[in-house]
């Protein structure tokens, strides 16, 4: 088991400069706030086409769409005229008209039309929505969620997973929806305790609760993310890995990482076969959260027909493992990840991953200040 009891263990966060504004993440009446500042993953990018499509990030509604140059465009979803979903109107070009009354909005949010003002009539400086900065990177969609003055080259960059830039084969794709909170459903992806217990039907037998001791294992902390790296103590592999090793490999590991403000990723590795999946937590709202994967493997990706079955396979373990935990963690209280007084949960050596990830979420939700190290921190790759 760890070394340190987790109250105590150290972990060096960032120093902050002080020239950003608060940024807390509960609002006065207890319910959570957007972290600022940070790219979110909002979207698998083949999911976003010319139709426009609603998105919800804790209670607030933007709409996303691709224009005729196929880049994707984020803006506030109601429309400046009377508040109508735009989620519902049509894409014309680069713009998007309002299904109520025909308003159309360029993809920066300034609106170019009201049709029924008459020819040349000046269109209201308040006619325009908000538009934030998109990216596509690993077949997901990133939108910046802050300060819209704050210089690009001042905002926290997005994790590094360069193997998902153009991997062998195209990823497969995971959903689930969970009626959680997005801090719990992060927590359980780094967990590191609960798998022999939870997901026996998912991954393989285990002989728990015996030989379900954590060892010793080290948490890295960079300015936005952390990473540890654990053996898996399986007896016996169900599903596609049982085929491909024939028999289990006793240097079996699992990485994690979480990167902020809403990503989580899992590589599994039994010897030279890699299994590697990036987790998008999508917080809804306070009680739903939707989370999507994209997974990717080294193996097996020339085969006609078996690598069409193990991508089938893959997803269909990933769904299965989320549907599992869903069960769990919707039950836990409180609904929010205590991290601002851990004392109401009994942490023990075990959970250094959910310590850290807690430190790291109570510094960047007492403000938005960015570390001073921003731009040069090296990034913790997968």
């Amino acid at each position: 088991m760890g070394t340190a009891h987790p109250t105590n263990a150290k972990v060096q966060l960032p120093k902050l400069r002080g020239d950003a504004p608060h940024n807390p993440l509960a609002n006065p009446k207890g319910k959570m706030t957007m972290l600022e500042n940070f790219w979110y993953a909002v979207e698998l990018s083949h999911e976003v086409g010319k139709t426009p499509q609603s998105l919800r990030l804790l209670g607030k509604d933007y709409v996303l769409y691709r224009d005729s140059d196929g880049q994707v465009v984020a803006l506030d979803n109601q429309c400046a005229h009377r508040g109508a979903s735009l989620a519902l109107g049509w894409v014309e070009g680069n713009c998007l008209r309002c299904p109520y009354h025909g308003w159309t909005y360029e993809a920066d949010g300034q609106c170019s039309h009201i049709p029924a003002d008459a020819p040349g009539t000046p269109i209201p400086k308040r006619a325009r929505l908000r538009s934030y900065p998109v990216q596509e990177k690993y077949g997901l969609v990133w939108m910046f969620v802050g300060s819209p003055d704050l210089p690009a080259d001042r905002r926290p960059p997005i994790p590094a997973f360069p193997q998902f830039e153009s991997p062998v084969r195209p990823a497969t794709y995971s959903r689930h929806e969970f009626d959680a909170h997005f801090t719990r459903t992060m927590e359980n992806a780094i967990d590191t305790s609960h798998a022999l217990f939870m997901h026996k039907g998912a991954i393989g037998a285990s002989n728990a609760p015996q030989n379900t001791e954590i060892e010793d294992y080290e948490v890295t902390v960079s300015a936005y993310e952390l990473a540890a790296s654990l053996p898996i103590k399986v007896n016996r592999l169900n599903g596609v890995m049982r085929f491909v090793l024939q028999q289990d490999d006793p240097e079996a590991h699992k990485r994690y990482r979480f990167a902020l403000p809403n990503v989580t990723y899992s590589a599994v590795q039994f010897g030279r076969y890699t299994i590697e999946s990036i987790m998008v937590h999508i917080p809804v709202d306070d009680a739903t959260t939707v989370v999507k994967s994209v997974n990717i493997r080294n193996f097996l990706n020339q085969v006609p027909g078996l690598g069409q079955w193990l991508d089938g396979n893959t997803a269909q373990v990933g769904n299965q493992i989320m549907q599992e935990d869903d069960v769990v963690v919707k039950t836990q209280e409180p609904q929010i990840a205590p991290y601002q007084d851990m004392r109401q949960e009994l942490l023990v050596a075990s959970d250094a991953t959910l310590i850290a990830y807690r430190k790291l979420l109570k510094q960047y939700a007492g403000s938005a200040e960015l570390p001073e190290e921003a731009i040069t921190a090296e990034p913790v790759v997968g």
